[in-house]
């Protein structure tokens, strides 16, 4: 920044033109100020949209991921509902498993998708500082849904289901495959692979529904 030093000959002209170098320093600043603003605010828009655009992703993602859940709950249940019928007609456990193993193609497992939810243009915003010139509720809305995020994949990577005995499972799976199962520990774990799925999608329809209701609430540019 460049001024003069006052010339004036007396107190009044040297106040004067002090008054004026004060000023412009003042404008200068002022402007200054000015650019920078428009300069963040330019960036928190920006890192917004990215964040908007990440969130309907991963909306995508989760939709997907929820319809394979329920085409494969589907399945389950059905397995379930027939073995039951057979068993309560006293029908020959080998019998009823060896008709279910035809009918599952020798599949039987658990298929659960939980989708990678993408955080990108997230951690981007944080690491540039762009996010710290959101307004207040933007970005409290959107470390909200991340949480939220964060806590989903937690819980999907640590594999945390309180109504599935993994180890069980295959167990009971190798003994079908070995022709020597239990109907009715097959009804069991079948039982157990719905409830794993109602606690899996239910928290994958939580995060969906709380994804989808910020991008309703995204001001569009």
């Amino acid at each position: 920044m460049h001024f003069e030093v006052p010339k004036a000959k007396t107190l009044k002209e040297f106040g004067g033109e002090y008054l004026m170098i004060v000023i412009s320093i003042a404008t200068a600043l002022a402007l200054e100020h000015g650019v920078q603003t428009l300069h963040h605010r330019h960036l928190a828009h920006e890192a917004a949209d990215k964040i908007d655009a990440e969130i309907q992703v991963n909306v995508h993602e989760l939709d997907e991921a929820l319809k394979h859940n329920n085409d494969q709950l589907k399945i389950v249940q059905a397995t379930r509902e027939q073995l039951l019928a057979g068993i309560r007609d006293k029908v020959d456990g080998k019998v009823l498993l060896k008709q279910l193993t035809e009918q599952q193609h020798n599949k039987l497992g658990l298929s659960i998708m939980t989708p990678s939810l993408r955080r990108e243009a997230w951690e981007v915003a944080v690491a540039s500082q762009a996010v710290s010139w959101m307004p207040q509720d933007q970005l409290e809305r959107y470390s909200g849904i991340y949480a939220n995020m964060r806590d989903v994949q937690s819980i999907s990577a640590s594999g945390a289901n309180n109504f599935l005995d993994g180890a069980g499972m295959l167990n009971i799976i190798s003994d079908i495959q070995m022709g020597d199962g239990d109907a009715k520990a097959v009804y069991r774990m079948l039982s157990q692979m719905i409830s794993a799925y109602a606690s899996t999608d239910g928290n994958l329809q939580a995060l969906r529904d709380n994804l989808a209701k910020s991008a309703k609430e995204a001001p569009h540019a």
